[in-house]
């Protein structure tokens, strides 16, 4: 494995703080650009939403999930050459542990202090995403997969 490759997934992973998260159900393909956290190992990403909304029903009927991670916003306008994007491919896992809600609550409230008081909506759930892979691009051709195995 190419450990350089891992280490700018792992960072790009924990250096951003928003993606967009891609869910479908009934064929019908939705998105949602969400603030998020992840673990030590890159192996989970943690979101938080409304149970009335449309993507964490999508979740609940199909859980297979995308995201897209990227470095758009650090980039000068003629600097696409170092846009990096990661597209991370994962599955919806339903948190039932309280203890394991309120951990994630307080992650996210730490990545992202200016939501804390959204956080704390007792509306929102929060969303674990199990990543099963990574496909990282490095500007527009260079291209990079790793399961999540192999990170």
């Amino acid at each position: 494995m190419d450990e350089n490759i891992g280490q700018k997934i792992r960072a790009l992973v924990r250096e951003q703080f928003t993606c967009v998260l891609a869910t479908a159900s009934e064929n019908r393909p939705h998105c949602s650009l969400m603030a998020y956290a992840t673990n030590s190992s890159c192996d989970e990403i943690y979101l938080m939403t409304l149970t009335e909304s449309r993507k964490y029903k999508n979740m609940c009927e199909n859980p297979a999930v995308s995201l897209l991670i990227d470095t758009r916003r650090d980039r000068l306008k003629s600097d696409y050459a170092g846009t990096m994007a990661l597209t991370v491919s994962g599955r919806f896992d339903k948190i039932i542990d309280d203890a394991e809600k309120e951990r994630i609550r307080k992650e996210l409230s730490r990545k992202h202090p200016g939501l804390k008081d959204f956080f704390l909506n007792p509306k929102l759930e929060p969303v674990k995403i199990i990543i099963e892979s990574y496909l990282l691009l490095e500007g527009p051709v260079r291209a990079h997969y790793k399961t999540i195995s192999e990170l």
